[in-house]
């Protein structure tokens, strides 16, 4: 799945049909983990919300969105997933030695975080 390209305000967007695994997991639990891979990678804790209305869908619906689901926004077998973030923790990935360091730090006890690699960030919402 693919995150909505929106300005963040604690809430992740994503588009699913209703016929999916994903959406039947939802169903029966609204918590999540969603993680991110890249230069670094992000951990966001949260709870969804299954979305349906038309005007939020035309809203984050894109041309591309046609060719990958072969549908339009308006099919009601279409959904948003909106996450709303309760928590996200981040690893940098940079620098190899400062990931070494933090890794023995945290596996031996002698620190729980080092915030030049790692940082968990609480949002209340």
């Amino acid at each position: 799945m693919k995150t909505q390209e929106v300005e963040f305000d604690g809430d992740l967007w994503f588009f699913t049909k209703k016929e999916t695994n994903k959406y039947e997991e939802i169903l029966h639990d609204q918590d999540v983990n969603v993680a991110y891979a890249g230069k670094s990678y992000v951990s966001v804790r949260g709870r969804t919300e299954i979305v349906k209305d038309l005007d939020k869908k035309k809203e984050l619906w894109s041309k591309a969105y046609e060719k990958i689901m072969q549908t339009s926004y308006d099919d009601p077998n279409v959904v948003l997933i909106k996450v709303k973030a309760k928590a996200a923790e981040y690893w940098e990935t940079g620098n190899f030695t400062k990931k070494v360091a933090f890794l023995y730090k945290r596996m031996t006890g002698k620190s729980s975080k080092w915030t030049d690699v790692n940082e968990t960030v609480e949002l209340s919402k």
